[in-house]
């Protein structure tokens, strides 16, 4: 008789962790927890991965396959640039940011902000693109219709890129982690959304005429590939696709999320060198920091964009500070601040990002949301290097729903995150002026 093949079906399981040393069995084999309860967490990995931490003396409780799309919705990902019930690849996510550009010109704009690591090393891969949109208007008097119909002329008053802009700005980055779908599809929506509405959505228009806002679609669009590749069971590649550091063990995408690759929101600059050094696990913080290209495109965006705001010397930012940056993850229902903010600052991100997040989010550092601190991330470089108001948003519940986890059915983009996440961005933008001076009431849209 042949032997049965291993299970490779990726599925979320619960982990009871009563003490650290639990915990850090989970934390050296590199594998992303999501708290379920006290004294437990929650893991995605197939069989195998589950017996390698009964083996260490775990013992995982399987919960519920990581695969949420139903059947009706499922499809090829050659048909129209799309998988698993409807996510767009990553050609297709920046393709569609050049063509919001093209149509509408006097608002918006695209830069090239970088290669990937296989673009950069000759093996097809993607250049990395970020979106600026911002009002055609200087003049407050112009009417609505008169700047609708300027959108699609001329250029925008705006959106070079220098930190020196005359107005503030929100920056959204978006699937950093590939496995994360829903989060590139919202960056998609709050284009559409700010593209479409200028000169007709009194919000909108608002933001605009006021606010710089700038998208990176998709942050890891190689690692974004790996996960298409699979169709309608997406592989389950967290990191960008870097083969160089990549043992034989660790070459091929697995249900455990190995695989190769560098966790691009571990490799920062910024208070790198706390994760994982195994090329294998799932949060790899590569060989040196800033290692990818991904990463230094991202820094070197950050740069560009927003002035460095720290006092000399250190201390709190100031409230005069101006700037919004979120990195947008799933999942948790989190709504993750600077781990090494100041008191006051840290206080001052918390009022914010209460105010951005959805009512039932929890708030707070990674200690406080994830329970396990992390080094090298987004927040770390916008806020540690320059000041900038970053924060994290995992978008998403922690349970058996089909809008749960990373994989969610697609219908869940627009039954439920885009009606949170459009609020959430709209507050973060109209917070972007004073984003250390905020109240608690949240703004009116």
């Amino acid at each position: 008789m042949m032997a049965q093949a291993a299970d490779d079906t990726p599925y979320y399981w619960d982990v009871p962790v009563p003490t650290q040393a639990q915990t850090d069995i989970i934390n050296r084999a590199g594998i992303e927890m999501v708290p379920a309860g006290p004294g437990t967490v929650t893991i995605a990995i197939d069989e195998a991965g589950a017996q390698a931490l009964r083996a260490q003396g775990l013992q995982p409780t399987k919960r519920a396959p990581v695969y949420k799309s139903s059947p009706s919705e499922q499809r090829s990902p050659r048909a129209g640039n799309t998988f698993y019930g409807g996510y767009h690849t990553s050609a297709d996510m920046l393709d569609h940011a050049r063509t919001v550009a093209t149509k509408y010109p006097g608002i918006a704009e695209v830069h090239d902000i970088g290669k990937t690591w296989l673009a950069g090393n000759g093996a097809g891969g993607h250049t990395m693109e970020a979106i600026c949109l911002t009002g055609t208007a200087p003049s407050k008097k112009a009417t609505d219709k008169q700047k609708a119909a300027a959108k699609t002329t001329g250029a925008p008053a705006g959106c070079a890129l220098s930190p020196s802009s005359s107005k503030p700005r929100f920056l959204l980055t978006a699937q950093i982690h590939a496995r994360e779908l829903a989060t590139g599809e919202l960056a998609w929506r709050w284009i559409d959304y700010l593209a479409d509405g200028y000169g007709t959505d009194p919000t909108v228009t608002s933001i605009l005429d006021t606010t710089e806002v700038w998208v990176v679609p998709v942050t890891n669009p190689d690692g974004v590939d790996v996960v298409a590749s699979g169709g309608d069971q997406p592989k389950m590649q967290r990191k960008n696709a870097d083969s160089s550091t990549t043992p034989p063990s660790c070459s091929i995408v697995d249900g455990s999320g190995r695989g190769p690759g560098v966790d691009l929101n571990r490799n920062f600059t910024a208070r790198w060198g706390g994760d994982s050094t195994s090329p294998c696990a799932e949060t790899y913080q590569g060989p040196s920091a800033g290692s990818e290209p991904e990463t230094q495109a991202v820094q070197q965006l950050y740069t560009n964009l927003f002035p460095d705001q720290r006092p000399a010397g250190g201390g709190d930012v100031p409230d005069t500070a101006t700037g919004v940056a979120i990195d947008l993850h799933s999942y948790g229902n989190y709504g993750i601040i600077p781990d090494k903010a100041t008191d006051t600052n840290a206080a001052q991100l918390r009022t914010l990002t209460t105010k951005i997040v959805p009512s039932g989010f929890v708030v707070g550092t990674d200690e406080e949301t994830v329970g396990y601190s992390t080094t090298g991330t987004t927040n770390d470089q916008a806020y540690g290097s320059l000041g900038v108001a970053a924060l994290t948003i995992e978008i998403g519940p922690n349970d058996t729903s089909d809008c749960a986890g990373f994989m969610p059915s697609y219908s869940c983009v627009d039954s439920t995150f885009w009606p949170q996440m459009k609020q959430s961005f709209t507050t973060a933008a109209q917070s972007a002026g004073a984003p250390y001076k905020q109240q608690q009431a949240r703004p009116t849209s």
